[in-house]
């Protein structure tokens, strides 16, 4: 048993790691060598389009031509994390978050979940060639959209020395596996590439395997000269041993014809200067707390090797040198390199797996893919070009579901939501939120007035009487009566005010019966019986509460344009008045882009929400119903973040041209069950199903009575 000690204190400019020394942002090797650790971000390149795929594959490719030190690309896989538990009841919707906890606590204990994190690690001789590589990978890693951050002081120390306990690292060898403190690790290391051409991403099916283990690919400049003598050199055994196969009359090796032939091909682009000669490895290191699991987890690594199309081979009594090749030190222990050329490296991406795990994001579901959680920050301005959120499914997929959690996990987070309700399904979630929800009805008991949709303007007031007006009559008032209209509703203002009162529409009315009796006669119409009861009264229920709802499923077709305009006009002044951060949702989006009014609301929202700090939230059945229209598009191309449910043939190939996807996406969105979605936020592509707590499913489902104090 070899033991290795950590030195210094947490916060020291140097720590020692056995043999190595960890120095603000470098490990100092024993010969002296330093290296440095990138982090960078994830995505997923076979999710994304061909052009955007191509781009990383470009700028992978100029950062593995221009190589003049040694480059290790590490892929760490861990099984996801529990969030620790708060008590119930701590804020005003305490109960949601600690539903939320345990849920996924109790998810991260069945242990399906693995998070998949690359570290690039460069190595040098001098700590100015180190600057420099770093320099350049990072460079590199924001082309390809990823984003890097060199690792320092307790975050390089940990990244280096992850399995140290109380200050040490100790080990001992075995022939079929090493004990690292309490950990067994076993090695696999590259024994034969595969002898055809792949495309970029090709190791994915290792690299996405869901075990705990460290999976190591290092890639090593090579001298031209000595890279074209060892090709010669193999050529010729090649050759030899394809005669003397031919003498004897026996049937060739298929393994020495495609050797031979990838030799002849490799010789041939080197020499016509088409690539760099690269030196690459791949070493998986396999980890598990007991020996039975370690079978287990090894026979699934070894699996993911075949998959890939690559021959790997146990590293029997050389486990320790496995465990050291996959520690980000860019160390290649273990001596099992091929020789390449750059562009057969650059297929060796290491992002194929894409994860929304934003810090302090929205709980909204898990990904099919990896299992982990997925959490969506749509305020967060790093990582989301604005804060709107596009839901396109078909009915009965999952969608108003979607919308609900979002709200749900909004509330917890401090945001609020107005969520314009076509269909009257989100009441249960405004009343378990403690909000306020309103049933827009001729007849009924809620009222709106144009006057007060514009909060304290008068003239925004004004403004809003007469366009309402120019609705109800159809978009046909002159502007000789447009000018009739303001002035009738500036009369009714003077009016109210001097009375003590609130105006409303029938003040109008005797000004216009003067001046502009045909519109007086449209006016008068909405001012008396069932339309008076809705439009001609103050506001029932001021919504200025932190969540709120309108529906209008009861609101008759001729009446409703005249709603969406008091209803547009209302959001629009809340927005623009108060803005804090909130939801602004429009479920049935396809069927209010009908009435201009909202439609035009829609288009502002979509430009302006992030200068307001809203969120705007659209849902529709029908893509089309956007896409099909100048307005709607706008609205959905300035969405950042989308989830795309189940469609018809017919729809996903709309989307697959609107938002460039793949043919295994569209076939997603063609038999996706309800509840799955895709989605695409930025480079970030993944397949996922919405998942919430009991709590919240009994919420959503109206199936319970719950409800938590406004906050």
């Amino acid at each position: 048993m070899i033991h290795a000690a950590v030195r210094g204190v947490r916060g020291a400019r140097e720590q020692r790691v056995g043999p190595f020394r960890v120095r603000d942002a470098h490990v100092v090797h024993p010969n002296g060598d330093v290296s440095a650790v990138v982090r960078t971000g994830d995505l997923d390149i076979e999710a994304m389009d061909p052009a955007r795929a191509a781009a990383v594959v470009a700028a992978f490719s100029r950062l593995c031509r221009s190589l003049d030190r040694p480059l290790q690309l590490l892929v760490r896989v861990r099984p996801v994390q529990h969030e620790a538990t708060v008590a119930p009841g701590t804020s005003a919707h305490g109960d949601l978050e600690a539903a939320q906890r345990e849920h996924w606590s109790r998810h991260a204990d069945l242990g399906a979940a693995h998070t998949h994190t690359v570290l690039l690690a460069v190595r040098a001789a001098q700590p100015a060639g180190l600057d420099t590589a770093v320099a350049r990978v990072e460079d590199a890693v924001r082309a390809i959209g990823v984003g890097g951050t060199c690792l320092r002081d307790d975050e390089l120390l940990r990244a280096v020395t992850e399995d140290c306990a109380e200050g040490h690292l100790a080990w001992r060898a075995e022939a079929q596996h090493v004990v690292v403190n309490e950990t067994l690790v076993r090695g696999f290391a590259l024994r034969r590439l595969p002898g055809h051409p792949v495309p970029a991403g090709w190791l994915a099916p290792l690299l996405r395997v869901p075990v705990e283990c460290d999976i190591a690919i290092h890639i090593a400049p090579a001298a031209l000269g000595d890279a074209l003598h060892t090709l010669g050199r193999r050529l010729r055994d090649f050759s030899a041993h394809r005669m003397l196969e031919s003498e004897r009359g026996v049937v060739g090796d298929v393994h020495v014809d495609v050797a031979l032939d990838s030799a002849m091909r490799l010789r041939g682009r080197l020499a016509r200067n088409l690539g760099r000669p690269l030196l690459l490895s791949i070493t998986a290191a396999v980890r598990a707390p007991t020996l039975d699991e370690l079978h287990r987890r090894s026979e699934r690594v070894r699996l993911g090797f075949r998959a890939a199309m690559v021959d790997a081979e146990p590293a029997h009594f050389r486990h320790l040198a496995a465990y050291v090749t996959a520690l980000p030190l860019c160390i290649d222990s273990l001596g099992a390199a091929k020789l390449v050329e750059s562009e057969a490296a650059a297929t060796c991406v290491p992002w194929v797996e894409a994860m929304c795990d934003d810090p302090g994001g929205y709980r909204i579901g898990v990904s099919l893919g990896s299992g982990v959680p997925v959490r969506l920050a749509p305020f967060d301005t790093a990582r989301h070009a604005n804060a709107n959120i596009a839901v396109f499914a078909a009915s009965g997929h999952g969608k108003s579901f979607a919308l609900g959690a979002l709200m749900l996990e909004a509330a917890t987070h401090g945001a609020g939501a107005v969520v314009i309700d076509p269909e009257g399904e989100h009441e249960p979630v405004v009343n378990a939120l403690g909000g306020r929800y309103l049933r827009l009805a001729p007849g009924g008991a809620s009222a709106v007035n144009v006057f007060d949709s514009a909060g304290d303007d008068p003239e925004d007031a004004v403004a809003a009487v007469t366009e309402l007006v120019a609705v109800l009559g159809g978009g046909r008032l002159d502007d000789v009566e447009r000018a009739v209209v303001d002035a009738a509703a500036r009369e009714a203002q003077h009016a109210a005010l001097a009375n003590g009162g609130t105006p409303i529409l029938a003040g109008c009315i005797p000004m216009l019966q003067r001046d502009a009796p045909r519109v007086a006669a449209v006016v008068r119409r909405f001012c008396t019986g069932a339309l008076g009861a809705l439009f001609n009264r103050p506001t029932s229920v001021r919504l200025n509460t932190r969540v709120c709802g309108i529906s209008l499923r009861d609101m008759p077709a001729e009446h409703l344009p005249a709603a969406a305009h008091i209803v547009a006009r209302w959001l629009w002044a809340l927005v623009r008045r108060d803005r804090s951060r909130r939801l602004i949702v429009f479920d049935e989006v396809g069927a209010l882009c009908g009435h201009a009014p909202l439609r035009a609301l829609l288009v502002q929202l979509a430009r302006r929400c992030r200068k307001y700090g809203a969120s705007l939230v659209v849902a529709t059945q029908n893509a089309q119903d956007l896409l099909g229209t100048d307005e709607g598009s706008v609205v959905a191309t300035n969405c950042a973040v989308l989830l795309l449910g189940g469609h018809r043939p017919a729809e996903t190939a709309r989307m697959e041209r609107a938002f460039g996807l793949t043919e295994r996406q569209r076939r997603f969105l063609e038999a996706c069950a309800r509840g799955e979605f895709l989605l695409m936020a930025g480079d970030r592509r993944l397949e996922m199903r919405i998942e919430v707590p009991e709590l919240h499913r009994r919420i959503l489902l109206g199936e319970t009575e719950w409800r938590t104090a406004t906050p």
